[in-house]
C-alpha cells in the first residue's frame, strides 16, 4: 500500500479509537444482536434460540437500521470539521493528493466499521455453544454473506456521508442532512413503495417492486440476505460494488472541485 494512504488510514482508525466511537458502536451492535437473538423468547419467560432463518432475518432488519446510521454519523463531520478547524488546508499543503486523502479516510474509517460489524455479528458464533439446534456448519455461510454485505452497505453510506460533509459548511448542517438521508434510506423509501403498491390496487407486479428496491442500497441488502427476491442473484451481488464505484467517482470529483 502507498505509505501516504496507509498513514492517513492509520490516523483515521486511531482517531476512531481515541474518540471511543469504535468501542461504543461495537458494544451497541453486539448488545442489540443479543437483544434480537433472545428478546422474543425472553418475553415468554424463557431463553430459547429462534430458528436460524428467523434469527438472520431479524439481524438483517437490525442491520438495515443500525449500519447506515453508524456510517453516516461517522462520515458527517469527516471533512467539514477539518475545514472548520483548518486541518484540511494544512493537510493539503503537504505533498498529498485529494484522492490519496479521500482513499486513506475511506480505508481507515471503513476498517473501524468492519471491526464494529465483527463485534456485532461475531456474537452469532457463540450460539452453537448455547444450543445444539444451530451448528457452525450451518452458520458460517450466511454469516459471511451478512458480514460482507453489511460492511459494503456501511461503506456506501460512508461515501454518501463524505459527499454531504464536503457540501455543507457546518457540522450542524451535516448532521441534519445525514439524519434526513438515513430516514429516506431505511424507512421512507420502502414506505413510498408500499403506498405505491396500495395506490395501484396491488396491480403492480412484485417483480417491479423488487427492481425498485434494488435502487436503494439498504433495500437491496435486505433482498440479498433474505433470499426472497426474484431479481437475478448476480445483480444483488453486483449492486453494492456499482454503488461504491459511482459514489467514489462523485465524491472524488466533488472533493477535487471544492474550494478551500
Amino acid at each position: 500500500m502507498n505509505p501516504i494512504i496507509y498513514t492517513i488510514a492509520r490516523r483515521e482508525l486511531l482517531e476512531s479509537r481515541r474518540s471511543r466511537w469504535l468501542w461504543l458502536s461495537s458494544l451497541l451492535f453486539a448488545l442489540l444482536t443479543l437483544a434480537v437473538t433472545f428478546g422474543s423468547s425472553a418475553v415468554a419467560g424463557q431463553l430459547q434460540l429462534p430458528p436460524l432463518a428467523q434469527l438472520l432475518n431479524s439481524l438483517v432488519s437490525l442491520s438495515c437500521f443500525l449500519l447506515p446510521l453508524i456510517a453516516l454519523l461517522l462520515a458527517a463531520d469527516a471533512f467539514v470539521s477539518e475545514a472548520e478547524s483548518g486541518t484540511m488546508l494544512l493537510m493539503l499543503t503537504y505533498p498529498i493528493s485529494k484522492s490519496q486523502w479521500l482513499l486513506g479516510k475511506l480505508l481507515g474509517q471503513g476498517t473501524a466499521l468492519l471491526l464494529a460489524c465483527l463485534a456485532g455479528y461475531g456474537v452469532l458464533w457463540l450460539l452453537p455453544l448455547w444450543s445444539s439446534a444451530i451448528s457452525w456448519q450451518a452458520l458460517w455461510q450466511p454469516w459471511l454473506l451478512l458480514l460482507g454485505s453489511g460492511w459494503l452497505l456501511a461503506l456506501i453510506c460512508l461515501l454518501v456521508g463524505y459527499g454531504i460533509s464536503l457540501k455543507v459548511r457546518s457540522r450542524n448542517q451535516a448532521l441534519a442532512w445525514v439524519l434526513l438521508l438515513w430516514l429516506l434510506l431505511v424507512l421512507l423509501y420502502d414506505l413510498v413503495l408500499l403506498i405505491l403498491a396500495v395506490a395501484t390496487d396491488s396491480h403492480m407486479a412484485p417483480e417491479v417492486l423488487q427492481w425498485l428496491q434494488l435502487l436503494n442500497p439498504a433495500s437491496a441488502f435486505r433482498l440479498l440476505n433474505q433470499h426472497s427476491s426474484q431479481v437475478p442473484a448476480f445483480l444483488l451481488y453486483l449492486q453494492p460494488w456499482l454503488w461504491l464505484a459511482l459514489l467514489w467517482f462523485i465524491v472524488q470529483r466533488q472533493f477535487r472541485l471544492r474550494q478551500l
